[in-house]
């Protein structure tokens, strides 16, 4: 039985294809009761200074100046853009758990994010995720390895991202893994190179997501 406000992220590392895999959801699976929720990075890279530098580029150049901040509005435009856009099942493309299990932890791990700042967000958070339906119906995990997540990253060429380094994709990779091995409803998908040009692949991946999302 389906119920109102159904949220199913879809979630994986940075370059893991889920903006590609969200369309082809759109394009495959219609249905007018679906609101299919890209992640807001357009929001973030219209955020710009006097300098003409946005807040994605400022991050990944300085962490330990900026992470607090990316974070914060992270979650925020996040949940904006949810509650802008829902419908009774939404498919989003990353979560709000995703930025507090993975990203503002890693980053308070590698000491970018000060223990104050990582208490004041923590609450923020866990409070909005009680004031806002954002809790998850179920997780759609995009799996890859991280050489492959930084293959597609450069690839893209998506302003800002230039200086990811490997090392942070492989933390975020393990961190992932740690989180969604204690979510109870998750269905993975590897999305090995080349994969959506196999028709019978791709057709057997969307029977899967159309039963996960019946369930």
């Amino acid at each position: 039985i389906i119920t109102t406000n159904m949220n199913i992220y879809i979630e994986g590392n940075i370059g893991t294809g889920k903006s590609t895999f969200l369309d082809f959801l759109k394009n495959n699976l219609g249905n007018e009761t679906c609101s299919y929720i890209q992640e807001p990075v357009d929001q973030w890279l219209a955020l710009m200074d006097s300098k003409g530098k946005n807040i994605l580029e400022y991050f990944y150049e300085d962490q330990d100046k900026w992470s607090f901040a990316f974070q914060m509005n992270s979650f925020v435009s996040r949940i904006k853009k949810i509650e802008d856009n829902k419908k009774e099942i939404n498919l989003i493309e990353r979560s709000v758990y995703t930025d507090r299990y993975c990203f503002a932890l890693n980053c308070f791990n590698e000491g970018k994010m000060s223990e104050i700042e990582y208490k004041i967000y923590c609450q923020w958070h866990e409070w909005l995720c009680n004031h806002f339906p954002v809790k998850p119906h179920g997780l759609i995990y995009l799996k890859n390895s991280a050489e492959e997540c930084d293959r597609r990253i450069k690839q893209r060429s998506r302003n800002g991202e230039s200086g990811i380094p490997l090392d942070y994709l492989e933390k975020l990779g393990h961190l992932h893994d740690t989180w969604i091995n204690k979510e109870p409803n998750v269905l993975e998908i590897e999305l090995e190179y080349g994969i959506y040009e196999n028709k019978e692949k791709m057709a057997e991946i969307l029977e899967k997501v159309k039963a996960f999302i019946k369930q």
